[in-house]
């Protein structure tokens, strides 16, 4: 067994544990527009497709090593070939909800006629057609299905620019709320290309891209490539868009705290940049002669950026965003318990997380760090109460306070939980049992 550390097995758990909570609370929850609710359900399903290729992830870590070693992993055992290809098929479907969930939030552009039926035929048709469409080329085109984050992305981009502009001119809290939550969205579909934005407008994510394939000879496609590329450079417009967005925004009403993180995000993709160019000749050694290792730095500043973002603070974001746009029932007290253990539950796991990053690297005696999970423990459960209220405090949906065009409010939601609920169950159910036909009958018999 290989022995790694990773942040896998800990994202897996954030997400099932967070998903499947907001959709037992999205399921109480009657008195909500039809699409905040569509949202809500949208959001815990992602995290519940998230969790599940997450939880295969870190299985496959555990037993092969490094995530880069899976384009060279042997299927030909039963269980990897399952892995492998449930990995894989979740991914994909993770894209198709959320290039869907900007069709619904932050503002839903959809008319009544398009109710969740419309929308859920839609993921089913997509992510069992693409599933199904990988699954018979043996994962040749895998990233080609990025694509279909360009129609979200310009939603997104343009509902950012539209409201953000509206809040300057008549400085209503209701337009930043959009524009916020606009930023978010896209910070959770593309975190972690914007951390490689600098890399990507120097166009040396290339030789990156290369070196993995030299390195564990790897021959992806023209269509993975250009996937790939595709969501390098949404993220990396994605980020410069809100950074002068943000600028702007700070300059003409103050700095807010998704202004502070649009900064350091867009510093981090920064600083990326240039610990990428120092260390291109290592990338080339490939071409010329045996692969070199990266400096262990470099690996260490992987790990607290990019997949910090991925893995640990994108469950947070759709928190947030949960709670504070109350696309579940904040207020209701079968909800505040659960909401309340959450919360305690994130922040702990995320801090006991970064804090064994930290003892990873550093020589760090495991009395000083227990004790300082203590006082971490402490001070979350003591402010706990104070944590929850401040996240809830003015929580308010848009949909309220923002007219279609008619001038007509969003009608209250007419979603069926247990349609949506069973749809969303029999894509999961379908990804397993294909993933099982599919690894057992290609290696001789389950």
């Amino acid at each position: 067994m290989a022995n790694v550390q990773s942040m896998a097995p800990v994202a897996a758990i954030v997400d099932l544990m967070l998903g499947i909570v907001t959709l037992i609370m999205i399921s109480k929850v009657n008195n909500k527009a039809q699409g905040d609710k569509i949202a809500g359900f949208l959001i815990g399903w992602i995290l519940v497709f998230q969790g599940m290729e997450y939880l295969f992830l870190s299985i496959l870590e555990f037993q092969v090593g490094s995530a880069s070693l899976f384009g060279t992993v042997d299927t030909s055992d039963t269980e990897r070939g399952f892995l492998l290809t449930g990995l894989y098929m979740f991914q994909i479907s993770v894209v198709v909800l959320m290039s869907s969930l900007a069709l619904v939030f932050p503002f839903r552009i959809l008319p009544d006629s398009w109710d969740e039926k419309a929308i859920l035929g839609s993921v089913c048709i997509l992510s069992i057609s693409i599933t199904t469409i990988h699954l018979v080329t043996d994962f040749d085109f895998l990233a080609i299905e990025n694509i279909l984050m360009v129609p979200a992305f310009v939603i997104l981009i343009s509902l950012y620019i539209r409201f953000l502009t509206s809040e300057l001119r008549t400085e209503n809290d209701s337009y930043r709320k959009v524009s916020i939550a606009s930023g978010l969205i896209l910070i959770g579909m593309f975190g972690e290309s914007m951390t490689y934005w600098l890399s990507q407008v120097l166009s040396i994510n290339d030789e990156f891209n290369q070196r993995i394939a030299i390195e564990f000879s790897i021959m992806p496609s023209g269509a993975s490539w250009f996937g790939m590329m595709v969501g390098m450079s949404l993220g990396a417009i994605a980020i410069c868009v809100l950074f002068l967005g943000e600028i702007w925004r700070s300059y003409n009403v103050g700095a807010a705290p998704f202004s502070i993180m649009v900064f350091v995000i867009f510093i981090v993709g920064f600083i990326a940049g240039i610990a990428d160019v120092a260390v291109l000749d290592i990338v080339t050694s490939c071409y010329e002669q045996a692969c070199q290792e990266f400096p262990s730095a470099y690996n260490i500043w992987y790990d607290f950026t990019s997949e910090s973002l991925v893995y640990l603070y994108t469950p947070i974001l759709f928190m947030f965003l949960l709670l504070k746009y109350d696309l579940i029932d904040t207020q209701s007290g079968n909800n505040k318990w659960l909401i309340r253990i959450i919360v305690i539950l994130l922040l702990l796991i995320v801090s006991s997380t970064v804090l064994e990053l930290v003892q990873s690297f550093l020589p760090i005696p495991e009395m000083i760090s227990s004790a300082a999970l203590a006082i971490i423990v402490a001070i979350f459960i003591g402010w706990e109460e104070k944590i929850v209220t401040q996240l809830i405090s003015g929580a308010e949906s848009v949909s309220h306070n923002l007219p279609f065009e008619d001038g007509r409010l969003e009608n209250s939601s007419t979603v069926d939980p247990k349609v949506f609920n069973l749809t969303l169950s029999a894509i999961l159910l379908y990804i397993l049992i294909l993933s099982m036909l599919h690894s057992g009958l290609t290696n001789g018999g389950l």
